[in-house]
């Protein structure tokens, strides 16, 4: 089992006026024109204009961060995560993001602080998975077990994290509770091989090994070449045919 990579995405701001620059670079990002995308905002951004009201700065900072994510230039991404913080403490877009980053990076620690800041502002689904997922991690599941459930009361359509909390259940020994988040998460996200996987190793761990087969057999479908799904379709194959 593993839990899904995810990326919280840029945000579009409906009441801000962008220039032109920064709606071109970031059709560059979409193209992963990354560099190019970096280059224009280069042009464009005046960083002493941060704090002014109309500046296109933070819009311009997320995007430049999520460039230099995608390049792997961490450190930078993580700057520019943090001067967006500094420049509107109000909007939580910057404090997911950086400990979406930070989780990434296995910077537990840095990824709680960041989301119980970014809570403190606003109750946001994203930052209780994220808080929950950290917690996983590192083997605190109980309390993973609370922040994603947090997560779930809040956004009822968060799929991967009603898969996260059946791995943490899994991992509690909870084989049917976990059995339960999954096909939650399979209800909102019908063809993820990765969930269709974990469903079917929940009924495997409560001995329906006929219903683990079954859905072991349509995540290989969607997942062919997938070796851990391969391993338990063939595993529970030979529990059948005893």
């Amino acid at each position: 089992m593993k839990t899904c990579c995810l990326f919280i995405g840029l945000i579009l701001f409906s009441g801000t006026s962008l220039v032109a620059s920064y709606k071109e670079a970031l059709k560059l990002f979409e193209k992963k024109e990354y560099r190019t995308s970096l280059n224009m905002i280069a042009d464009e951004l005046v960083i002493a204009d941060d704090f002014k009201p109309e500046s296109p700065n933070y819009e311009l900072r997320l995007l430049a961060a999520h460039n230099h994510w995608k390049l792997g230039s961490t450190s930078s991404a993580i700057s520019h995560f943090t001067r967006c913080i500094e420049i509107k403490k109000a909007d939580i877009a910057a404090y997911i993001d950086l400990s979406l980053l930070q989780l990434e990076l296995k910077k537990y620690a840095d990824a709680d602080n960041t989301a119980r800041r970014g809570l403190q502002i606003q109750k946001s689904s994203m930052l209780y998975y994220i808080l929950g997922v950290s917690s996983m991690r590192r083997g605190n599941y109980w309390r993973a077990k609370e922040m994603l459930e947090k997560a779930n009361s809040i956004d009822p359509d968060l799929y991967y994290s009603y898969n996260a909390l059946g791995i943490t259940l899994m991992k509690l020994k909870k084989y049917s509770e976990a059995n339960t988040a999954f096909s939650a998460a399979n209800a909102i996200k019908p063809k993820s091989a990765e969930i269709i996987n974990n469903l079917g190793m929940s009924y495997e761990k409560l001995g329906k090994n006929k219903e683990a087969y079954e859905w072991y057999q349509k995540a290989a479908s969607l997942s062919t070449q997938n070796s851990t799904v391969a391993a338990n379709l063939e595993r529970v194959r030979a529990k059948l045919d005893n």
